[in-house]
């Protein structure tokens, strides 16, 4: 496991590199579907450097990426969550940011093993952090170990939190439930537009909880991972186990956990 831990922060931060490099001419910006939901050419290429580099040192590797045109452009086998073992790769975590110059962007990969993770590393390339994680192994930021926080007062935890690009099916809930947590009160609310990050952030203590609707599993797998091996709890928004192909995630510290859910569930339970 720790040698495939090296290879995939060795791609990350290949391509963490690529990524800042093509931030000064990114190329064509596309939408996918909606106004909110973009994809670059560099998104693209982050994702075949990230492919290559781990199929060449994982025979037989398959991967599951955001961007689908990455698979073919790279020459490896496309795989689905269902397989015993598949790399999640989000080849750039935060398009939005990184188009508008908002330096809050990561790249994801992902080991999953009978759809669990067991290997994640998010590379911040803006503020130079790579996050790591392998079951078994502890969490580390830059190397070094990391641990979730210990804070167990709500009122005095600052929470993260994202808005989904497609804001219908689940907008109502997710405003009902900020607004909760603002009249709570909570310390603060932080939204970075990263995922990814926002898993790290709780997983080395910078904030106390995250919690989001309609994610995918290339949003989220590298992160959880990263997360349990701090000491995190990760369920989804009801308390159950979190799956890779479940949308909603809750990640808190074991003492805020339950008291958080409990404030969630008032707010998307059944009417």
């Amino acid at each position: 496991m720790r040698a495939l831990l090296d290879t995939a922060i060795a791609a990350a931060e290949a391509a963490g590199r690529l990524l800042a490099a093509r931030s000064r001419s990114m190329g064509e910006v596309r939408r996918k579907g909606r106004s909110t939901d973009l994809v670059t050419d560099a998104d693209v290429a982050s994702g075949v450097e990230i492919c290559r580099m781990i199929a060449a040192e994982a025979e037989g590797a398959r991967f599951v990426v955001e961007e689908p045109e990455v698979c073919g452009r790279a020459g490896v086998t496309p795989g689905t969550l269902a397989d015993p073992e598949v790399w999640v790769i989000d080849p750039l975590d935060g398009t939005t940011s990184f188009v508008h110059g908002y330096p809050c962007w990561s790249v994801s990969v992902a080991l999953l093993r009978e759809g669990e993770p067991v290997l994640g590393v998010v590379r911040a390339e803006p503020s130079d952090e790579t996050y790591a994680a392998a079951a078994g192994l502890g969490a580390t930021l830059n190397g070094a170990p990391v641990s979730c926080s210990q804070q167990s007062d709500p009122c005095a935890a600052l929470l993260g939190t994202g808005f989904p690009y497609d804001r219908g099916a689940t907008l109502d809930a997710q405003l009902r439930v900020l607004a909760r947590f603002l009249r709570l009160p909570v310390h603060d609310i932080r939204r970075d537009g990263s995922a990814a990050i926002d898993c790290c952030h709780v997983a080395c203590g910078r904030t106390d909880a995250f919690w989001e609707f309609a994610l995918q599993p290339w949003d989220t797998a590298a992160g959880v991972v990263i997360a349990r091996e701090a000491g995190a709890l990760v369920t989804d928004l009801t308390g159950a186990p979190w799956r890779a192909e479940e949308l909603d995630i809750l990640i808190a510290n074991p003492a805020l956990h339950p008291l958080l859910l409990a404030e969630i569930a008032e707010e998307i339970r059944p009417q």
